[in-house]
């Protein structure tokens, strides 16, 4: 099989739970992030979204003192079977320095934590 390049990851997904806000169209949703890069995040939602949407997302990590906020697009939604939403991945628009580097050093302690 054959990847199409437009669809390959360039970065390394690390499964996490950690709680999310998603502004959508003036409307803030709670949900949750089950994977996450420096690229982006995979939310597990239910809410009708439709691909290259743009969102707000804001959420915490450990490494960092303050909420990220991030302009985002959906890349997909996932359907579940009975054809309703079950998740979106999406894309940062643009992440500040400080934000690639709390999330850096956060996805080097869950790697240090595997490997204890």
């Amino acid at each position: 099989m054959t990847i199409n390049p437009s669809t390959r990851r360039v970065n390394q997904r690390h499964e996490v739970q950690l709680p999310v806000r998603i502004e959508v169209n003036g409307i803030i949703r709670e949900s949750e992030i089950s994977n996450m890069s420096v690229g982006g995040l995979y939310i597990v939602d239910d809410f009708e979204y439709s691909n290259q949407q743009i969102i707000k997302v804001y959420f915490s990590i450990p490494t960092l003192n303050e909420e990220m906020e991030v302009e985002s697009v959906i890349r997909w939604v996932e359907k579940n079977a009975d054809g309703g939403v079950a998740g979106i991945g999406i894309q940062f628009i643009g992440l500040k320095a400080k934000q690639v580097w709390g999330m850096t050093k956060y996805f080097a302690s869950l790697t240090a934590a595997q490997t204890i």
